[in-house]
């Protein structure tokens, strides 16, 4: 489970790093500011239900790092 909330948790900081990019205003923005929403949920979802812990950036970076030493976390 730690595993999923790490995956959530990252692409959210991905999503959020894009949209600092788009135009405010613009379509591609609006989707990515709901894509971050929904991400942002998901992650408060498992937190806050008991079901997993919360993890800090750093430690979501380095249980996928162990998993897939590949990915891009960036």
């Amino acid at each position: 489970m730690q595993t999923l909330v790490a995956e959530i948790l990252a692409a959210w900081r991905r999503a959020e790093r894009l949209a600092g990019t788009l135009d405010a205003g613009s379509a591609e923005r609006a989707a990515v500011d709901r894509a971050c929403e929904r991400l942002r949920d998901a992650y408060h979802d498992l937190t806050e239900s008991g079901v997993a812990h919360g993890l800090t950036a750093r430690e979501a970076r380095d249980l996928i790092a162990k998993l897939d030493p590949e990915a891009d976390l960036t």
